[in-house]
């Protein structure tokens, strides 16, 4: 029987009270679109009433079990306007649902490591790269995309994007609209080093304590000095492999570059010039996110071995569904916050 663990209330006074949440059922009501009977609830803090769809992905959906097949299509190279087409909705239902699924998927992403931080944090060897895409324009507005992850189980900690310079030797038409696009929003400046770093202080979050830090890397200059400032109280070991070396099983990075290849194979805005690709870099963060949960607690490391990458790294117990994810709206209000 479903018991509310809080009230979705977020002034409510019960939020910063030491006291356990109090409330009581006021009956049901039928769900429309369905006829499901909805057990109604209300908070004896501060009388607001509400029910335990309210706590669900779907909450004020009229199709609430549309963004199961959405998931299906954002994470198979499906634009988001043909999956429209495929689910017969509006463009802007789509749209809705894409910022909402990112966002329930980044925080039960970040759940799930909170968790694993409580329980001793993890602990492997880590890969970082950079992955090159663009927003808009593709020699205007190039943009990186970093990504970190666990060697042996292929786990995926994050991914986070910048933008990048404009490229050299632009033609006139090139130059005039560089130009117009500076005029709005400014001269366009690298932010590798952000990201890099930003990646680096996730990381270090939800390590173990006192536990050394192994990192495989390609020769980026600005690797080496970012980890060292990222984990100065902690044992560093960077092994360091040539980017240009063969791409083989035997390659050190095969993990961090298979795991980019399937990133530009299953997101369609990562796909190498084409139509897809993102309008802004927060679209292409949100639908990382969305593969990302799907990567690390729904499909297996392998076809042959069912067991996820969150298995693998001891994050999750179990495998999960896609519908086990997306169930509720607010996975880290039931724990510290994340910062």
């Amino acid at each position: 029987m479903f018991q509310p663990p809080h009230c979705p209330n977020h002034r409510c006074p019960s939020e910063t009270s030491q006291r356990p949440f109090r409330h009581r059922r006021c009956g049901y009501y039928k769900r429309k679109c369905d006829g499901r009977r909805i057990p109604r609830f209300q908070c004896l803090t501060c009388f607001r009433g509400f029910s335990s769809q309210t706590f669900r992905g779907n909450y004020r959906y009229r199709l609430p079990t549309l963004h199961h097949q959405l998931i299906g299509h954002l994470v198979s190279k499906v634009t988001r306007r043909q999956a429209a087409r495929l689910l017969e909705v509006n463009r802007k239902t789509v749209e809705r649902r894409f910022t909402r699924l990112s966002q329930i998927a980044h925080d039960f992403h970040f759940s799930r490591l909170i968790s694993k931080r409580n329980r001793g944090g993890v602990r492997g060897c880590f890969q970082l790269d950079e992955l090159e895409t663009f927003e808009h324009n593709r020699r205007i507005k190039p943009v990186t995309l970093a990504v970190t992850m666990e060697r042996h189980s292929y786990f995926v900690l994050g991914a986070y994007a910048g933008s990048m310079a404009s490229r050299g030797r632009l033609n006139v038409r090139y130059q005039k609209r560089k130009f117009e696009i500076e005029a709005v929003e400014g001269k366009r400046r690298s932010q590798s080093r952000q990201v890099i770093r930003t990646s680096f202080q996730q990381l270090n979050k939800y390590l173990a304590p006192e536990a050394s830090v192994f990192l495989q890397s390609d020769r980026k200059k600005t690797y080496p000095v970012e980890f060292q400032r990222a984990f100065p109280d902690r044992l560093l070991r960077h092994e360091v492999t040539s980017s240009k070396a063969l791409r083989s099983y035997e390659n050190p990075l095969f993990p961090i570059n298979h795991t980019l290849a399937m990133m530009r194979d299953g997101l369609s805005c990562l796909v190498r010039r084409s139509w897809a690709a993102p309008k802004k870099k927060s679209g292409l963060v949100r639908h990382c996110w969305i593969w990302i949960a799907w990567r690390n607690y729904v499909r297996g490391v392998t076809n042959r071995t069912k067991t996820t990458p969150a298995q693998a790294l001891g994050v999750n117990a179990r495998a999960v569904k896609i519908k086990d994810i997306y169930k509720w709206r607010w996975p880290l209000r039931e724990q510290p916050k994340h910062t």
